[in-house]
């Protein structure tokens, strides 16, 4: 249950109440294209992360990103599990029980960054823009189905950065995943993605 509860959290089904779009001012809307620049030209990106979730529970580990449609998480110990995304679909596994399950991923929020041409006028709605400190939060939800969640992107500013996502479920627990040391525009090994269900995976039998 312990390492199930982080991958509800990444895939996070819906959220309390109905989110509102927001009126954006000029100011407001050149950033967001500028934001909306940015995302789509980081075609990869890798790095560590940090994630902590509001009841108390932590994990951490390594993240690979190739847009469009490909991320993995590794976990680091005492957690022996990795989030591997691919072809459409999130693959959790848990390499303790050799237990695997298979989730859309046009079904969760965090769609949204492994998109090839994010455009904030036909695939996602802004329900809340803040600017303050140095930091950028954009929080967005699905413009067809804003009830399968939210996802706040979390930038620094000059240089605009992705520096964290959070999300929030239907019981009000919100968890953030920080990225580290992050670096964008990186080559990746095209197997970095490759994964094989350990049911079928006769080098392990």
């Amino acid at each position: 249950m312990y390492r199930l509860f982080f991958f509800l959290c990444f895939v996070v089904l819906c959220v309390s109440g109905t989110a509102q779009a927001v009126s954006l001012s000029p100011e407001q809307t050149q950033l967001t294209e500028k934001i909306s620049q940015y995302l789509n030209n980081m075609k990869t990106l890798k790095g560590s992360f940090a994630q902590i979730s509001s009841n108390g529970s932590y994990a951490d580990g390594k993240v690979i990103l190739s847009r469009p449609g490909k991320m993995r998480l590794t976990y680091n110990p005492p957690m022996k599990s990795e989030i591997v995304v691919r072809r459409g679909t999130i693959i959790y596994h848990d390499k303790e029980f050799r237990q695997v399950t298979y989730y859309p991923l046009n079904a969760t929020p965090l769609a949204v960054l492994l998109q090839d041409n994010l455009s904030f006028e036909n695939d996602v709605e802004i329900v809340d823009l803040a600017q303050g400190a140095g930091v950028i939060e954009l929080t967005l939800v699905d413009r067809e189905d804003p009830g399968m969640g939210s996802v706040t992107l979390v930038f620094s500013d000059a240089p605009l950065e992705l520096r964290k996502w959070v999300v929030i479920d239907a019981q009000g627990v919100m968890t953030q995943v920080s990225l580290l040391n992050a670096t964008t525009g990186v080559s990746i090994e095209p197997d970095t993605f490759d994964f094989v269900d350990p049911q079928y995976d006769k080098r392990n039998k």
